[in-house]
């Protein structure tokens, strides 16, 4: 197999991609990368991502409950999709309209904005085709983009 892209997220970030619950990542930084990206979970438990799957029940919208965050994944590839655009946060639903074809989140611009960072001079990396891999494959995450190559299945 060839290496891929790989970005290491905390949860519950990566488990809301994989669930297709997000799919917009968003970022300090720009990449003008485009192709095939892996979604990896952390080993690290934020406190942060923690904070967050203890308020998933109150936003309105939100499309369904996480397992407890203990439970969650942690230091594994969750699943295999494609980074399709990187745009400014501040232009993102404009520009969005714009890809071939057409992106609009699932769930929604206000539900999509409850699980980033929409602040000034961010980068909205805007997922499709996003595929969880079963069983999660056990990793050694990295921070920005990194190479990763999928095991061989025979």
């Amino acid at each position: 197999m060839h290496p891929i892209k790989a970005l290491t997220l905390h949860q519950p970030w990566a488990t809301l991609i994989e669930k297709h619950w997000k799919e917009v990542e968003t970022r300090s930084w720009y990449t003008d990368y485009r192709g095939p990206l892996a979604i990896c979970a952390g080993k690290k438990h934020d406190a942060d991502g923690k904070m967050l799957h203890l308020v998933l029940n109150s936003i309105r919208g939100c499309p369904a409950m996480l397992p407890p965050f203990e439970e969650l994944p942690f230091g594994c590839v969750v699943a295999i999709g494609n980074l399709v655009a990187c745009t400014s946060t501040a232009n993102v639903e404009e520009n969005a309209l714009k890809l071939k074809p057409p992106f609009q989140p699932y769930n929604g611009w206000e539900v999509e904005r409850h699980f980033g960072n929409y602040g000034p001079d961010r980068w909205a990396w805007i997922l499709r085709d996003i595929h969880a891999v079963v069983p999660y494959i056990p990793i050694r995450g990295y921070q920005k983009l990194w190479n990763w190559t999928p095991p061989v299945v025979t």
